[in-house]
């Protein structure tokens, strides 16, 4: 599918292709991540957004068709009813009286990023130009334990009138990574970009968007 946006982009003559990829394409590494680390996905995710990035780069270098690859970190936020991330499914389960289930002991950690601030790195990156062929980390730098957000999420659920059901720990899964934060300093740098959106904020933002979606 990428391959043929941008065969389809080089064909019509478009100026910038912004490509979504993802931290997974970093798999394990020790974070916080940036962009000058070695790739290793562990996931077949990671693996088709690294195929990306290499397609990406192809085609910049071969055709000149200016692409820019900006890995996102773990996005949340409204809009979100179908879709299946952390945040999503947790809300989602919580509304509907379904018990939770966290695959480690939830000390993992990751890099929640609201959707608003994502959509800011990407027009930044679509204005900036002579950027062509790079890539951006675009995350908060913030690191947060899964037990970290069900301490700000579940009250405020609670706050709606919702009870949280019970929670199951069960064995981590295969290539899901221990810790997971992201270096930003290139994308502030470069694109000017920060984020600007704190996970509470957010979170109270999610939580309400998908309480009205689900009525």
């Amino acid at each position: 599918g990428t391959f043929n946006y941008l065969e389809a982009a080089k064909v019509a003559g478009v100026k910038k292709f912004i490509f979504a990829s993802s931290g997974a394409v970093l798999g394990d590494a020790d974070p916080p991540m940036h962009e000058n680390m070695k790739t290793n996905p562990l996931s077949p995710y990671g693996a088709s957004k690294l195929a990306g990035e290499a397609y990406c780069s192809a085609f910049y270098h071969s055709y000149s068709v200016e692409t820019v690859a900006l890995r996102f970190s773990n996005v949340y936020g409204p809009f979100s009813l179908k879709k299946h991330s952390l945040i999503a499914k947790f809300i989602k389960k919580v509304l509907d009286f379904e018990p939770l289930k966290i695959y480690g002991d939830g000390r993992q950690t990751r890099d929640f990023i609201y959707v608003d601030d994502i959509i800011t790195a990407i027009i930044a990156s679509a204005n900036k130009s002579n950027i062509g062929g790079q890539v951006f980390q675009i995350a908060t730098n913030v690191e947060t334990t899964i037990n970290q957000l069900c301490e700000i999420l579940f009250p405020l659920l609670k706050e709606h009138g919702y009870v949280i059901p019970s929670v199951q720990y069960t064995k981590r899964g295969t290539g899901d990574s221990l810790r997971n934060f992201s270096q930003t300093n290139k994308a502030k740098n470069v694109l000017g970009w920060s984020y600007t959106t704190n996970l509470n904020e957010g979170l109270a933002k999610t939580v309400e968007w998908l309480i009205n979606a689900k009525k």
